[in-house]
């Protein structure tokens, strides 16, 4: 009777953890990436703490971080839509047959049809993501709210917050340490090494473009900085507008420049092969396991699988390691 009672015990604690994960799963993203920020800001918050209320140095640092977070969004949104305005006016079938007239490129009509096509269904995509953007704007600042009260108080009851997960574990001290210090040191890594890694993008990006001639280098480069977050991908989301703009407005050579400058530079040599040793480099993890933990956890969990993906990879291996020490000691 009592084995029964302890494995129905299980089984609504098994139950409960899956309901809460469905309940919190629309919100994932806020909130990793909020608890990523109170990691890395609370030593400030224990410093300031001793000398003023630990709710007002809270609110304070919550309220610093949404100015570094909401006015550089601002601007850059602010300068990528009057872009992609500009965009839009000079890809209308009227100004792009100028351009062609001007490169003396004569389509023939059927030619001429098939490239209206495109054009509209090009405008037509463009039109239905801006409107998906439109509806979705409510559940980002429902996801921005939840993060703002996660950081304020992670900040707050970080100590009370992190000694109630370690008890919960039923392991012994020595291996609930060796747990923390390698989940701290891999946070760590994916941090820095990810900020790291979108300055030296950003700064080559702002290098390039103002090179190549592109308007608003800065603001390119401000774009690469965010976007460097994505593997593989994410710069290319930058360059590739670019070169489509170049395209747009009749600079061929300047286009195919951009297209080789992006995909070789940015997205393949340091996108690619420099993220391999910067993110794993401070914890020491293993390059196969974070380009793996990665891409995986993108695709798992979307882009908090930045984190979550290397994390639970690197706690696994944990995990084994400290498997194969207690059967040995057995």
């Amino acid at each position: 009777m009592k084995q029964l009672n302890d494995y129905i015990k299980y089984a609504l604690i098994i139950l409960l953890i899956y309901l809460s994960f469905l309940i919190i799963k629309p919100f994932l993203s806020a909130i990793v990436l909020s608890l990523v920020l109170v990691y890395m800001v609370y030593p400030i918050q224990k410093k300031f703490r001793k000398r003023i209320n630990e709710s007002v140095v809270a609110g304070l640092i919550t309220l610093i971080l949404v100015l570094i977070i909401i006015i550089p969004t601002f601007f850059l949104g602010n300068a990528l839509l009057e872009q992609a305005s500009k965009v839009y006016i000079s890809s209308s079938p009227e100004s792009l047959g100028n351009i062609l007239s001007e490169l003396k490129i004569n389509l023939s009509p059927e030619l001429q049809t098939q490239f209206d096509d495109i054009l509209k269904t090009g405008t037509a995509h463009l039109m239905n993501w801006l409107a998906s953007f439109i509806f979705s704007i409510p559940s980002i600042l429902l996801n921005f709210f939840i993060a703002l009260v996660i950081i304020f108080y992670g900040l707050r009851d970080g100590d009370k917050v992190i000694n109630g997960i370690m008890d919960i574990f039923p392991i012994q001290e020595s291996y609930k340490q060796i747990f923390l210090k390698k989940t701290t040191s891999t946070i760590e890594s994916l941090f820095y090494g990810t900020l790291a890694l979108s300055i030296i993008e950003s700064a080559v990006a702002i290098v390039g473009f103002y090179l190549l001639g592109v308007s608003n280098p800065l603001i390119w480069g401000l774009a690469i900085f965010i976007t460097a977050i994505l593997p593989g991908i994410g710069p290319m989301f930058v360059w590739l507008p670019v070169t489509i703009i170049f395209l747009v407005q009749g600079d061929i050579t300047q286009a195919i420049i951009t297209a080789i400058f992006g995909s070789l530079i940015i997205s393949t040599i340091i996108d690619t092969f420099l993220r391999i040793k910067i993110l794993g480099y401070r914890a020491k993890i293993n390059p196969v396991i974070m380009i793996i933990g990665v891409i995986g956890g993108v695709a798992a969990f979307g882009l908090i699988g930045v984190i979550l993906g290397p994390l639970i990879l690197s706690l696994l291996e944990v995990s084994a390691s400290i498997y194969r020490e207690i059967k040995h000691e057995a």
